[in-house]
């Protein structure tokens, strides 16, 4: 009996450990091809290179691939279309970022003229009635009909912003996001559409760190609070936003890019070619020609070695030597090894 019991319990533990394990993707075009495919962790395909045009798997699930009779459509991981209520429909563009997928649950679409957004169900959860939208980032996205906008929240809920004046609104970081008025001055509003901090600015941030920055009448930079208050005072000519892990922004002082702490402390780091942003607590910096990541303690943690790399992402970052990509975890180990023409970010499922 104790033994029967024992092994059940093994069994539930070990179907309940499947069952929390995390699943990655990543987006992979073999060498002297032009197809792409998609890979796990392991370097196994779980969708063999046969997409000429297609997109990274979003945290929901899906890819966007892109075939001339049939336009765009989403799959899973096994290869299968996402069935939509509606057919013609298409997708949104973001300059720099391509054609945007499902984020939150939702990707926006345009059916006839109007956006509107599709859940991963497939259904119009959001009718599409807007003249402009925004994909959705950290839990929101912007809507607007005519000069009315509107704030969506992850149930597809809407909410007026009754702010008169508003040009323009950004993406919510932290809880709050930046405005823009008519008159070309920038402020911040919370997820219920109120005004947090009047707009005064020329220019503003992202809240990261609890910190963004904005630009005054004389065109210097500091740093706010999300009260309005000033922590770092306006000094500088050119800045980023912070890093919301290291705490640390890449800001440029006398000509020279150099790092700012939250407590407004300069740091400098010459044991590279050039300084990069931080992602997911490391940076990329260049010596001798190779290329490596740093710390927040501006200590290499992987030695400069590549002739190519990306941002950390989910934890990995995809390197190059020679002409073959590969990819490699934070301690610089191969998780995947250089065999692959392209790879891109990668991508942890929910």
């Amino acid at each position: 009996m104790k033994k029967n019991i024992l092994i059940t319990s093994i069994l539930i533990i070990l179907i309940m450990g499947s069952s929390f394990a995390q699943e990655y993707v990543i987006q992979v075009r073999p060498m002297d091809s032009k197809d792409w495919g998609y890979i796990n962790l392991e370097g196994n395909y779980i969708l063999n290179p046969q997409f000429r045009k297609c997109y990274s798997f979003s945290e929901d699930g899906y890819a966007i691939i892109y075939k001339k009779k049939e336009g765009y459509s989403f799959i899973n991981t096994k290869g299968e279309k996402l069935q939509t209520e509606i057919s013609d429909f298409r997708l949104k563009e973001v300059f720099g970022f391509g054609t945007k997928g499902f984020d939150d649950g939702f990707v926006p679409v345009l059916v006839n003229d109007g956006w509107g957004y599709m859940n991963t169900e497939g259904k119009l959860a959001v009718p599409a009635k807007y003249n402009k939208v925004s994909s959705f980032k950290n839990g929101f996205a912007i809507a607007q009909i005519e000069d009315d906008f509107y704030i969506i929240d992850k149930m597809g809920k809407q909410k007026l912003v009754n702010v008169p004046n508003i040009k323009e609104i950004k993406w919510f970081s932290e809880g709050i996001a930046p405005f823009k008025t008519k008159e070309g001055l920038y402020g911040f509003l919370n997820s219920n559409g109120e005004v947090v901090i009047e707009a005064s600015f020329l220019g503003v941030g992202y809240f990261n760190a609890g910190l963004a920055w904005a630009k005054t009448n004389v065109e210097t930079i500091g740093y706010l609070n999300s009260n309005g208050e000033w922590v770092i005072e306006p000094q500088f000519s050119t800045v980023n936003d912070f890093d919301p892990i290291t705490k640390m922004a890449k800001i440029k002082q006398d000509k020279e890019w150099v790092y700012l702490n939250t407590k407004g402390e300069i740091i400098k780091f010459t044991d590279s070619e050039y300084i990069s942003e931080f992602h997911e607590g490391l940076a990329k910096g260049k010596k001798n020609e190779k290329l490596g990541f740093y710390n927040s303690n501006l200590e290499w943690v992987i030695q400069p070695q590549f002739d190519g790399v990306r941002n950390f992402k989910n934890g990995y970052a995809a390197v190059k030597i020679d002409d073959k990509w590969g990819l490699i975890d934070k301690q610089g180990n191969w998780v995947i090894q250089p065999t692959y023409a392209a790879i891109k970010d990668v991508v942890k499922l929910k």
